[in-house]
């Protein structure tokens, strides 16, 4: 078998192991084995990633005697929706899903957060395996047990914990990734740098245009395992996101506004998170203990990140109005993730609504100033 990272992954109900690694789609079937999957599996994909992965996961699978049906999806945010998922669970049990059977997420993170949506629901619940093919899913979506499916409202404000029972990721499929969905991985690490480590924060920009590249080297695998290992030292200290796994929303909150503002396909999830850490980072250092000096780091390095966002669409009341839908509101208070330093994150509440309006400002007129 290829050589491969492993993480081991604890949560309240049990465990499940993260493997990256060469080569790993064509040995899919050994790794479900070693973990006792025996029932009928249902592939969810869309068009593009199935002709690019779907033959080869089907065959290591049927060589194996498992049983599959495949059931594909339109790419795009905006199908991740409680209409798609009742479409998929339908086809699943006209397919003949069974309540021992697993389904497997081969996709991005639209793919895998609705997959994991749909297997949370399935007769309340059916075996779950993600592999992520895009570098965000990887490093986000596929990891920490979070599912959701967006609504008109607002993004993933529908949703359910629901662990994995394994996590496979080929880092070869990066390869044929985009310009901007490697951007979008590179926003999800730089941000648990960020929150969690500075160490790896420096890392991260000292191999930024080799982590933005297209090969699959080993300061790829690194950098994807350091990720996943911090966030999951978050997951397992906090499952639900009832105190410390919040901090996982640095940059989310803003960005999630943004996107849905913009309109989703307009702006990739990663491109919108770069957008949000850098008005986070702004009201880090007006409202909070973020030094000039380490703003003025971030700031610089966030403006050089290349991005492709539509800044004159960009509505800064739009967006604050747009949060006061999030997730993290309570009791009418927004729970903002700050900066106290680089490298460490805290939760802060009571955040002005002019404030948020002029981060948004501060954002656009960063960007038109570089170009």
């Amino acid at each position: 078998m290829s050589e491969l990272s492993q993480l081991k992954i604890t949560h309240q109900s049990g465990q499940y192991e993260i493997l990256v690694g060469k080569g790993l789609l064509s040995e899919v079937a050994d790794h479900l084995i070693a973990i006792e999957v025996n029932g009928p599996i249902g592939i969810i994909s869309n068009n593009k990633i199935n002709n690019l992965y779907g033959d080869p996961l089907r065959r290591s699978l049927q060589s194996a005697g498992y049983v599959t049906r495949t059931i594909l999806i339109p790419d795009g945010e905006e199908y991740k929706t409680l209409a798609s998922a009742e479409q998929v669970i339908s086809a699943l049990i006209a397919q003949g899903m069974e309540r021992s059977g697993t389904i497997i997420t081969l996709g991005g993170g639209v793919t895998t957060d609705l997959g994991g949506f749909v297997a949370s629901v399935l007769y309340r619940g059916v075996g779950l395996v993600h592999i992520p093919t895009t570098l965000l899913a990887m490093v986000d979506a596929a990891v920490g047990g979070k599912t959701g499916v967006n609504h008109s409202a607002g993004k993933n404000l529908v949703g359910s914990f629901y662990q994995p029972d394994l996590v496979l990721m080929d880092v070869e499929v990066l390869s044929s990734l985009d310009q901007r969905d490697r951007v979008s991985g590179f926003a999800e690490m730089l941000k648990m740098g960020l929150i969690r480590d500075r160490d790896y924060l420096d890392f991260l920009i000292t191999n930024m245009d080799v982590l933005l590249g297209s090969k699959a080297n080993e300061k790829i695998i690194q950098a994807i395992v350091r990720s996943c290992e911090l966030k999951a030292e978050v997951v397992i200290a906090d499952e639900k996101e009832s105190d410390l796994r919040r901090i996982l929303n640095f940059g989310h909150t803003l960005g999630h506004a943004i996107e849905t503002t913009l309109g989703y396909g307009k702006i990739r999830h990663g491109e919108a998170v770069i957008l949000g850490m850098y008005g986070a980072g702004w009201l880090s250092n007006q409202v909070g203990q973020f030094s000039a000096e380490e703003w003025k780091k971030l700031s610089e390095l966030l403006v050089h990140i290349p991005i492709q966002v539509a800044f004159d669409e960009l509505d800064p009341i739009a967006v604050e109005q747009t949060t006061r839908l999030d997730k993290k509101v309570d009791k009418t208070q927004l729970n903002f993730v700050l900066l106290k330093s680089l490298g460490e994150a805290h939760m802060q509440t009571g955040i002005p609504k002019l404030m948020i309006k002029l981060a948004i400002e501060s954002i656009t007129k960063a960007w038109r100033e570089i170009g």
